[in-house]
């Protein structure tokens, strides 16, 4: 107990001895952890509505109309799209329903449906997908199938849009991890220079016999609070300014769906405050290694 005593007295008189030097790391730990924190709260709200749009792949099924199935081969085809394990929903659109959607489509333009004769659209199933990637599995399986005529989903679209989710995922993990590099280093190089003002101090502990650990705890107990401090700030202000954001813009862009869960507080909470903590504690640890060399 005495020694821990020691080394958080020594800790927090170094913050308080060093006030110019402890407010440079505060203010580079705070930014360092606003910046981390938006990229984060950028990648969760994307990797969202990235999904939102791959959740919009569907699959839509024409039966054929010549001659149109029956009631029995359109409930066996149903049952089967059904039990698939890949198939989260599956509707059946009659060719009633068919109908009137093209009316509804075409309301402004009455005009263009006036030469309709009977009802030419087939009826149709559309099927919505768990994964959208299993896309091309489950199309294939119409393939051959007596009922179908023909089998539709984009597949030059779906094949770009989920190359370009996964690019778009892998470069902002990417930027992640260089952000965090970028920010141990420029918190280190901080916390190097409130070291380098107490270089007498830490060559005569050396002298008088001070093992390396003895010295490192109070440096790094001091990079840690500062880590901290600096990273419940920015949680703060990051998540604050999310939900304003956020708010403001699903109230000017009504057509665009913005999910406001999509930023899990609590999990970006922890991960600012453990890098901060971390990035502290290193800091500190790779700031004061050239001191140890006497």
């Amino acid at each position: 107990m005495g020694r821990i005593s020691f080394f958080l007295k020594e800790a927090f008189g170094s913050l308080r001895r060093n006030y110019f030097m402890t407010i440079a790391a505060l203010v580079t730990v705070f930014l360092s952890m606003v910046v981390l924190g938006g990229v984060l709260v950028f990648v969760y709200t994307t990797s969202a509505l990235l999904s939102e749009v791959e959740q919009k792949v569907e699959i839509t099924v024409y039966l054929k109309t010549d001659p149109d199935p029956s009631q029995e081969q359109i409930d066996a085809l149903q049952a089967e799209i059904q039990s698939w394990k890949e198939v989260k929903s599956s509707t059946f659109v009659s060719k009633e329903e068919a109908l009137n959607r093209l009316k509804e489509d075409f309301k402004e333009n009455p005009e263009i449906l006036e030469g309709l004769t009977g009802n030419p659209l087939p009826a149709s199933f559309e099927v919505s997908l768990v994964d959208p990637k299993t896309v091309d599995t489950v199309a294939a399986r119409f393939n051959g199938n007596a009922s179908v005529d023909e089998v539709r989903y984009g597949k030059e679209i779906a094949d770009k849009l989920f190359t370009f989710t996964s690019q778009a995922r892998n470069f902002l993990l990417g930027f992640i991890v260089l952000l965090g590099i970028v920010a141990v280093l420029l918190i280190s190089n901080t916390i190097r220079l409130s070291i380098f003002a107490r270089k007498r101090e830490v060559e005569i502990m050396k002298l008088v016999g001070a093992t390396n650990w003895f010295i490192r705890w109070p440096f790094i107990i001091e990079g840690v609070t500062v880590g901290l401090f600096g990273a419940v700030v920015a949680v703060v202000v990051v998540l604050v300014l999310n939900s304003v954001l956020i708010g403001r813009i699903r109230d000017s862009l009504t057509f665009m769906t913005v999910p406001l869960d999509a930023v899990p507080y609590v999990s970006v909470t922890l991960i600012l405050l453990a890098v901060g903590v971390v990035i502290g504690a290193a800091g500190s640890g790779i700031g004061l290694r050239r001191f140890l060399k006497i």
